[in-house]
Parts: structure tokens; C-alpha cells; sequence
């Protein structure tokens, strides 16, 4: 039962800095009157290739971590 209300306390402290976090960017990234803060130029540049680097990043990283985790698995069969 203890480890149901940890998990429990840890979600509602997981939430609330979630809450935290997202209120903060949100004020940090828009002026008082709602509009961003970036320049126009910044703004614009969101498009395909954009896109495409982040697909990119994102399979060079789970590529990396798939071939670490092989690795982990190789070196415990090694033991």
C-alpha cells in the first residue's frame, strides 16, 4: 500500500511541476498582451526543414540507443 501512495505523491509533484514549468515558459516566450516574444525572422523559419532535422536528430538518437542497449546485452551474456 506505501508504494501505491509514493507513486501517487510522485505523480501529483510530477503534475504540478509540469504546471509549473509550462506556466513559466509560457510567460517567458509571449509579452503581456499575448504576442511572442521571438522576431519575425525566428518565428518563420518553422517548415519542412525544421522538420526534417528533427526526425533526423530523433532516429540518430534511438538508433544510438538501440545500439547501446546491444551492447549491454553483449556484455552481460560476456559475464
Amino acid at each position: 500500500m506505501a508504494s501505491l501512495w509514493r507513486k501517487l505523491l510522485w505523480m501529483v509533484v510530477g503534475t504540478a511541476a509540469s504546471k509549473v514549468v509550462r506556466s513559466r515558459t509560457r510567460k517567458a516566450m509571449h509579452n503581456e498582451y499575448g504576442a511572442p516574444r521571438l522576431p519575425y525572422r525566428v518565428r518563420r523559419r518553422s517548415g519542412l526543414g525544421t522538420a526534417i532535422v528533427l526526425a533526423a536528430g530523433t532516429g540518430a538518437l534511438m538508433a544510438l540507443a538501440d545500439v547501446l542497449s546491444e551492447q549491454g546485452k553483449d556484455a552481460a551474456r560476456a559475464r
